[in-house]
């Protein structure tokens, strides 16, 4: 009787460890996965690079514009915008998100800065100022796509979570599917 009761309790601790393990490996796995996708676009590579690259243009083109605009002139608020993308797309700190927004906040304020800053006295009267506008203005205001990258991330994320039975398994204990904000 004595080596039934300790079989079955052998039996039933394997279990309940094996159930333990499989369960921690689902969510580490999981929440591993889930601050890759977050990290996307701030990790090495080419389009971490290109924001990189993006965000000093955007410094730049901030220094620039406030040598012709001043606090509370119209334009101010678009370099101040720029300073704080930059400021978000450098700290090495923001999650994709957030660096998806910044670089949509750099579009929008240099397509602004295009059409208001070579219409300035000051910046007609000065060629060096004209040719950096008009470099920086025209990079910036294209789209970089870090938004489209981060969606794409988020949505194969939200797929594999969904769609694995650990995946499923990590999101009872707390793992949550992405939101591409």
């Amino acid at each position: 009787m004595k080596n039934n009761l300790t079989g079955a309790l052998c039996v039933v601790l394997a279990v309940v460890l094996a159930a333990g393990a499989v369960c921690l490996g689902a969510y580490r796995g999981w929440s591993g996965e889930r601050s890759q996708v977050l990290e996307t676009l701030n990790r090495e590579g080419d389009m971490a690079q290109a924001l990189q690259s993006r965000a000093m243009d955007a410094a730049n083109l901030a220094v620039v514009a406030s040598r012709h605009v001043k606090e509370g002139d119209e334009g101010y608020a678009d370099a101040a915008a720029l300073r704080e993308a930059y400021a978000a797309m450098t700290s090495g700190s923001a999650d994709a998100a957030a660096i998806a927004r910044a670089d949509a906040a750099i579009s929008a304020a240099a397509a602004r800065l295009a059409v208001l800053l070579p219409e300035l006295p000051s910046v007609q009267a000065s060629p060096r100022d004209q040719a950096y506008i008009s470099t920086l203005t025209r990079t910036l205001s294209e789209d970089a796509g870090a938004a489209d990258a981060f969606a794409a991330a988020v949505q194969d994320y939200n797929a594999r979570l969904t769609g694995s039975l650990t995946g499923r398994l990590a999101m009872l204990l707390g793992v949550e599917p992405l939101t591409a904000q």
